[in-house]
Parts: structure tokens; sequence; C-alpha cells
């Protein structure tokens, strides 16, 4: 099959970005052609020269060794003054051109809040009509991937208008278009069931850990970095105002004092320099700012914990490679990683981003008794090692192929 996986943009760090990504490699594997469709912007810095998309003759170019990892075709898009996401500039146009070059199979469409997914159902409605009198003879399985959520930081009125404004016009006929919805956890579907979705449409899958980051963790080594911290945990992820940097330092000159044990934050993002800038003086807080999946598998592996204290985190599957490393994970009920986590098995529920002294109590629980922290570890692992990502390509192959 010729698989074509729409986002935004690609990224390393977040995670409603770096999924598309993952399911490109996930189709990869089973022996498919996927490609990634994204923006000329990778983690909101550009991946090509705008002019070299603007002067292709159809909206697109194919680039070879993109950052995303995965073969990347980027399309016309920009980012407006007044909106906060970025836009796709004549997709149907665009689409038409790359279904006739790829023959599309499946189109897979990430996230919510832009116009990707209402540009897509437009399409795939002219396609319905078209194989309804005869005119074409198949037409492409949509799939739609939400990552919906209606919870949003109040310091943002205008986006959280905005939002809302796209759920009541664009998310009914996008629902109404999708052949298959993938949605993360109950939670989300919850929220879709409001649009009165058909429960035969939506499938909830927890299948997002990259298949590279699995074959990787059995044989990553410790860094350097962090030998001399007698213990350490971290944070991996994107670094801007949603993700509480100021409780990750916070955490740090905590675990200073009861003991010799370092903060890892992998990551990137719009408010890395003032972190950077904060974190002066703060000796056992390692920043590593440069992407390096190996890197990143051997924080994980080796953290007696992993964490997120963002304010707001509509996916949270880096969870879920954390709990595959075996690693116990610690969330804010304002990440969706809440609804990956069994609070007291594989991990904790805090009690908000800003608990810190809950956090910190329990990773000092975890070094006075390292049986408990074996126990939960195991427990982590064992949940997680069946959520490859694999297994959703599968499972939208076999709904897409009836």
């Amino acid at each position: 099959m010729n698989i074509a996986v729409i986002s935004p943009q690609s990224s390393h760090w977040e995670d409603a970005h770096r999924a598309a990504s993952i399911l490109v490699k996930a189709f990869q594997r089973l022996g498919h052609k996927a490609w990634l469709i994204t923006s000329i912007y990778h983690d909101d810095q550009l991946a090509v020269k705008e002019e070299v998309v603007e002067k292709s003759k159809r909206g697109f170019v194919e680039v070879e060794n993109d950052v995303s990892g995965v073969p990347t075709i980027r399309v016309l898009s920009s980012r407006p003054i007044f909106q906060p996401n970025i836009v796709f500039r004549n997709f149907v146009g665009i689409l038409n051109e790359i279904d006739k070059q790829y023959d599309l199979d499946v189109i897979v469409v990430f996230s919510s809040f832009w116009n990707g997914p209402e540009e897509v159902a437009k399409w795939i409605g002219v396609r319905k009509s078209l194989l309804s009198t005869g005119e074409i003879s198949k037409r492409a399985t949509f799939v739609f991937v939400p990552i919906y959520t209606t919870k949003f930081p109040i310091s943002r009125p205008i986006e959280a208008a905005l939002r809302v404004m796209w759920s009541t016009l664009q998310l009914p006929e996008i629902l109404r278009n999708a052949d298959l919805i993938v949605v993360c956890c109950q939670g989300e579907a919850e929220e879709l069931r409001l649009y009165r979705v058909p429960s035969e449409k939506i499938i909830e899958s927890r299948c997002w850990i990259d298949p590279n980051f699995a074959d990787l963790i059995p044989s990553v080594d410790k860094l350097r970095h962090v030998e001399n911290f007698d213990f350490y945990v971290s944070y991996i992820g994107p670094l801007d105002e949603d993700r509480n940097l100021r409780g990750l330092v916070k955490t740090a000159e905590k675990l200073s004092s009861i003991g010799n044990i370092g903060l890892v934050v992998a990551g990137s993002g719009s408010a890395k320099e003032r972190f950077k800038r904060e974190i002066r003086g703060v000796k056992n807080l390692v920043l590593l700012e440069e992407y390096d999946m190996r890197t990143v598998a051997s924080v994980m592996k080796w953290s007696l914990v992993g964490m997120d204290l963002s304010y707001f985190e509509p996916f949270g599957i880096r969870a879920l490679e954390y709990l595959y490393a075996g690693v116990p994970f610690a969330t804010s009920p304002t990440s969706r990683a809440v609804w990956h986590i069994t609070n007291g098995v594989d991990g904790i529920h805090l009690e908000g981003p800003e608990d810190i002294n809950g956090l910190v109590n329990w990773i000092s629980t975890l070094i006075r008794d390292p049986e408990l922290r074996e126990e939960i570890g195991v427990k982590a692992r064992r949940k997680a090692e069946g959520l490859n990502a694999v297994k959703l390509a599968e499972l939208i192959i076999s709904k897409a192929q009836r």
C-alpha cells in the first residue's frame, strides 16, 4: 500500500507531531510505502527554504535525508500572524497532485485545530462523489488521529476561542468524512462521542512506541554526562511555556538537598534560551539540546524515574516509552500522560504541575526502597511491551483493506 501521513510540522520533541513520523516508520516495517506530508517547519524552525517549495510547480517537494528521519514531502505552508497554528496553502490541489504521483491508498491526518484535516475532508468528500458516479474506481481511506481535547490553558483566551470555533464549524464535517478515527485514551473517545460519531469508526489505541526506539533500548549504555550522579531523573520533550520549566528547576534544587541526584532534561523549544539562563548555577541539572535517538533512549533507560510537569500536554505518549524502558513515570493531571499511567502501579499521578514536593518525596521513597523501584519498573515494562506502533499500523491496514 501507498500511505500518506499528514502532520502540521515534524518534530523530535513534541508528541503530537513526532507521532506522525513514528507511524511512517511503523508502516515501513510492514513493507508498505509511506511518506510524511508536512509543512516547511520542523520543531518551529525552517526545515527547507520557503522559496524552494514556492518555486516547485506542484506546490510540494520530496526531501531526501529529511531532518524528520523518514521519507518526507514538504508542502506550501505558512504561519499566519494572528493564528497560532501552521496553515497548509492550496492543499486540496496539492493533495490531488500528490495522489496522482503516488496513488495513495491510505491518508492518515494528525491533530486538531489546524486546516489540514478540513482540507483532506473536503478532498475525500469530492472523491466519494466521483466514486459514486463511476468517474474514479477507488479512493483513499481517510484515517483521522484528532489528539482532541477541550481542556486548554486559560492564559491564552484568543487561541482557546479559535479552538472552540474550529470544533463547532470544522470538526463535525471532518468526523463525518473520516473512515476511521484513532484516539489515544477513553477520555478522548468520550469527548468525540458528543459529536455522535458511530462507535464502529473509533479505535482506541496506545500503540505509539517508536519501533526504532524499541530496538535500541536493550543495548544502550549509560551516558558519560550522568556518571557523577548516584541517581538521576529525567524529562524529555519540548522546552516551551506549557512545560512548566520553572518546575523543572525547582525539582533539581530540591533533589540536590536529598542526595547526589541529578535531573537530565533533553529537549528544545521556544523557551530554551530562557531556560538555559535559569539553570546557570544549578549544578545537578544537565541539559541535552541536540537530538539523537540513541541518547534519548539512554537517558530514559538509566533514569530512576521519568516525569512530566506540563501545564498542558494533549498526547503524552513519551510516558509509554519510559514504561517500555522499565522506568516508572510521574505525571501531572494536566498532561494526557495521566491516562497512560496507573497511579501507584507503574508510576504516580501528582496533585498538579506544581506538586514538586509530592514528586521529590516519591523519588526519595524509591531511592530508599530499591526493591519497590524494581517492582514498579517490571510492571511498567509489562504494561508497555505490547505497545509498539507497528501494531497500530497493522490495525489501520486491516481496516483499510475491508
